[in-house]
């Protein structure tokens, strides 16, 4: 016999200005918040003053649904799920042939973010799904990432991902785009071609 399906909430946590904070689930969402407040150590918890549930019968569905509403509502504390994912443009993400796959790698990622098909606050592809499409290797593709990393352009997110940077006053839109092309033409992939990576 097998066990019943465990009814789970999807709680969503408001600070006093009715602010989205938290989206969560839980079998047991009094326990749940308790934890934020006290075995979490969150400094936001304690910003909420009001928590809304919404019961599914299902943990499968309450996961999908907090998935959901994290995407859509955009609460100010959620690391996971709160991001849009930047996917390949198929035209320019396909097989390359041939040597230098790291310059033609970088090459992709700084058009793909000039035309704004990577914009700011978005997760670009991992290393691994880059090199699924383009045929190298992990290292090679983790190598045509790291420019733009080291430049500012893109930031690694522990066990989120690797996201690109916002804008700022300090580096409008023309800047980065310079900057974008001084990463992959100059200095910084220069050192792949030195080091022979391909």
């Amino acid at each position: 016999m097998t066990d019943p399906p465990e009814r789970t909430a999807l709680y969503r946590l408001y600070d006093a200005d009715d602010v989205l904070l938290y989206v969560g689930i839980s079998n047991n969402p009094d326990s749940r918040w308790k934890a934020h407040l006290y075995r979490d150590s969150r400094e936001w918890a304690r910003l909420a003053t009001r928590r809304v549930d919404q019961w599914f019968r299902t943990r499968r569905e309450a996961e999908a649904a907090e998935v959901a509403a994290i995407q859509t509502e955009r609460p100010r504390f959620n690391g996971t799920h709160n991001f849009t994912q930047a996917w390949f443009s198929p035209t320019s993400w396909t097989p390359i042939r041939g040597a230098r796959k790291c310059d033609v790698i970088s090459e992709r990622i700084r058009l793909e973010l000039e035309a704004g098909h990577w914009a700011a606050g978005m997760r670009v592809p991992s290393g691994g799904q880059i090199a699924a499409e383009t045929g190298a290797s992990l290292s090679t593709a983790a190598k045509a990432v790291r420019p733009f990393i080291q430049s500012g352009v893109l930031s690694v997110h522990g066990g989120r991902g690797v996201f690109v940077n916002p804008y700022t006053p300090d580096r409008p839109d023309a800047d980065l785009r310079t900057g974008l092309r001084m990463c992959v033409m100059g200095g910084l992939a220069a050192g792949h071609r030195a080091s022979g990576s391909r």
